[in-house]
């Protein structure tokens, strides 16, 4: 497989997709990434410790 030029569903930066990442993902079973590797890992911080609401 070759890479891959993804776009970011967040921010809209494209990203390489390599060959070996596909073939990891492929093995596993997982989809290709809708993020690119900062969002995602982010989205991965916001998900465990959520932003506090901010007081108005």
């Amino acid at each position: 497989m070759p890479d891959k030029i993804l776009i970011c569903q967040n921010c809209h930066n494209p990203f390489v997709y390599s060959d070996y990442e596909q073939n990891l993902d492929a093995k596993s079973g997982r989809p290709e990434p809708l993020y690119d590797p900062i969002c995602a890992s982010i989205k991965a911080s916001e998900a465990k410790h959520p932003p506090k609401p901010k007081r108005a």
